[in-house]
Order: C-alpha cells, then structure tokens, then sequence
C-alpha cells in the first residue's frame, strides 16, 4: 500500500542577520499510512511544528520532498498546494485564535465549504452537521470564539477541519492548551472520527507528551534539535527507549 504521506530528507535551515544559520529540521523522513495515527513527540524548538508548517506550506523547506498520495507538494507551486489543502487540513494549540473573532463559528467552518461552491444555505446546514458530529449542539454554529470555552473552540475547530473531508489531519499540540479532563475529550473524539471514517482519516499527531502520544498513537516518532532519534510503537519506545534523549524525556514526564 503506497503511504498517504512521505517526508523524505526535509530540512529547514533559517539564515540570521549578524549569527550563524539555524538549522531547525535535518533531514527528517518518515511516512503515514492511510488511516494510520502517527505521533511526532518532542520537547519545544525540536522541530515539530516547523514539521507540521512545512507540510502545510505555511513554511517553505530549505531542502527535501513532501509527497502527499504521491504528488511533490513541496515543489509543485501554488496551484497544487492549493488543491492539496483538500486533502489536508490543521489543528492548531490555540483554536480561538484561528478564528476570525468577526465571525461565528457556524459562518468559519462553512466557509471552506462555500469555497468550493456550495450556496450559504447548504454550507449552513453542512456546519450544523459537522458541529453535531464534534460533539456541540448546532445552535454553536450562532456564537463567536470568545462566547465557548477552549474544548468546544477545539471542537469547532475539528469540525471546520473536517469540512472538505480531508484524508490527513495534522493536530499541532491540538491539546496542550486544555485541562486534563478536555485533553481525553478532544483525543476520545478525534478517535471516533477515526474509527468512524469511511475513507481512513490519518492523523499526524504532534505533542511534546509521549503518555498522550501512548494513549492514541500506534507509532511514534521522536525528534532532538531537528533531528529524527527514535521511532517504533509508542509502548516499546517508553519500555525500551534507545536513545538518551528518549530516556531523558520519558523521565520527565512518567
């Protein structure tokens, strides 16, 4: 079976005026499966989200390929980066700022649908639905980001995530900005969604968190200073840890 995503030799190498270049990715790779949940774990200025901005082309690579169902997004310009974000879609840490607070979130989540040329009154109804399925009551679809708390923002911003159907979602520390009890929440639905999906949602799935990345992951990578130290599945990463850092990481938070 040919990977929903692979990241060959990427490397993201930021020149700084007056000191020397800093080399925040260094050759990573790696592959998703379709409907496979991959954990990327590290502590913060590993490389994750420099990762997760690279695939979705909010940051362009220094070096290296990003194949997404086997398409070069990396290289192919605008116009396939654009139909790529079909296919792709991203959770951020803090969802309240991903929205326009002009907006309700009802008008947010339906407006990638209206894009692709549905009228307002279907992209509406199709919000309602995708809320519902996020585990709010349609009537969110009326409110604005600073009337919900941040586990109903998250799930608001799943659901506008889901909108165009997308067959990779990447959850950028999606959780670490709610309380324990909303942090099981969010990961019990996004487990749903999964399980749920008829096409075989993949999630990249990055936290500094290994425990979490153990409850929901059934592989796992582990980034040190931009670079690739140890993958495998998470259960044996933390019983059996290879790499010092790994070890050090896990000592921290076990």
């Amino acid at each position: 079976m040919e990977p929903l995503l692979t990241v060959e030799k990427l490397t993201k190498v930021y020149s700084l005026k007056g000191k020397p270049d800093l080399t925040a990715v260094d050759g990573v790779s790696f592959t998703l499966m379709r409907g496979e949940c991959l954990g990327l774990i590290g502590e913060s200025g590993s490389g994750k989200s420099t990762i997760a901005n690279m695939i979705t082309g909010l940051v362009p690579p220094t070096s290296g390929r990003i194949l997404l169902e086997g398409r070069d997004i990396a290289s192919g310009g605008r116009r396939v980066l654009l139909q790529a974000y079909r296919r792709m879609q991203m959770v951020f840490q803090s969802p309240a700022d991903s929205f326009d607070p002009r907006r309700t979130l009802g008008y947010s989540i339906g407006e990638s649908l209206r894009n692709m040329g549905l009228s307002r009154r279907e992209a509406d109804a199709e919000a309602k639905q995708l809320l519902l399925l996020c585990g709010l009551d349609p009537s969110f679809a009326r409110r604005y980001p600073h009337e919900v708390s941040g586990g109903q923002c998250q799930r608001a911003a799943i659901a506008r995530a889901l909108a165009v159907k997308p067959a990779l979602l990447i959850c950028d520390e999606a959780t670490s900005a709610l309380d324990v009890t909303i942090q099981k929440e969010i990961i019990t639905l996004l487990t749903k969604l999964r399980e749920q999906s008829r096409d075989g949602l993949s999630i990249l799935f990055i936290s500094h968190d290994i425990a979490l990345v153990q409850q929901f992951c059934s592989r796992a990578l582990v980034l040190y200073k931009g670079r690739l130290v140890e993958e495998g599945e998470p259960c044996a990463i933390i019983s059996c840890p290879k790499n010092d850092y790994t070890r050090r990481l896990i000592d921290s938070i076990l």
